[in-house]
């Protein structure tokens, strides 16, 4: 799976020097950034003018291993040697949350659309932290997190679970021209099987991708499986 998804990154890219990637965090596209990684230490390296914002961040993990900008730092940015100002991470630590989406939203109003955005699929069915709700909002917020999400295996040895997060909105991710959406690890043969029936709620904020045109859907074959 990851192989097939690195392969349409750098298809991507091939054509798109300039693309601005959104990176989700998590297991799921983990293998494919190190794929990445191992392609970005060759000499002709795609990645010289690669963009990056990320999708989420936990509030109270900024400088933290766990954090979303931990994560995207040791997978993407690092490796593939991403300059600051080509990349647009959260201030979770900023003193006025609001201001700080509104800065991000900014941000993704002056560099995007986001060209290809990267995701993985919450047991909850939750893209990002769009959560499960009667209302999803449409442009970055803060997001009051589901207890499965503060359960996450990421945050699984903090001392103090984050309750809320930042989040792009779930128009942002539909505004991007591409989305990956990659399907990995236990427990997801439910909500999967929720995603393949097309029927859209936002009990399951991943059945809005029905309404984007370009989707690529990798999903583990345990979990075809399962879900089918």
């Amino acid at each position: 799976m990851s192989q097939k998804a690195a392969a349409i990154v750098l298809e991507d890219l091939d054509k798109n020097p300039e693309l601005l990637l959104c990176a989700a965090t998590g297991s799921s596209p983990k293998m494919l950034y190190q794929l990445l990684a191992e392609e970005g230490q060759k000499p002709s390296s795609f990645f010289q003018k690669t963009r990056v914002i990320p999708l989420d961040e936990w509030i109270g993990l900024t400088t933290s291993k766990g954090s979303c900008h931990a994560y995207i730092q040791e997978q993407l940015v690092v490796p593939l040697q991403i300059s600051k100002d080509r990349y647009f991470g959260f201030n979770a630590e900023a003193a006025d949350l609001d201001k700080e989406c509104e800065r991000i939203q900014k941000s993704l109003q002056q560099e995007g659309p986001i060209d290809l955005c990267i995701l993985g699929l919450g047991k909850n069915g939750h893209l990002g932290f769009n959560e499960p709700a009667t209302e999803l909002k449409l442009h970055c917020h803060v997001a009051t997190l589901a207890p499965q999400s503060q359960e996450h295996a990421m945050i699984g040895s903090a001392p103090t679970k984050p309750t809320k997060g930042l989040t792009l909105g779930i128009q942002d991710i539909l505004d991007a021209k591409k989305i990956l959406l990659l399907v990995s690890g236990d427990g997801k043969a439910e909500v999967t099987k929720q995603l393949l029936s097309g029927s859209i709620t936002n009990d399951c904020p991943a059945t809005w991708l029905w309404r984007h045109s370009h989707v690529e859907c990798l999903i583990e074959h345990d979990i075809v499986n399962t879900a089918t």
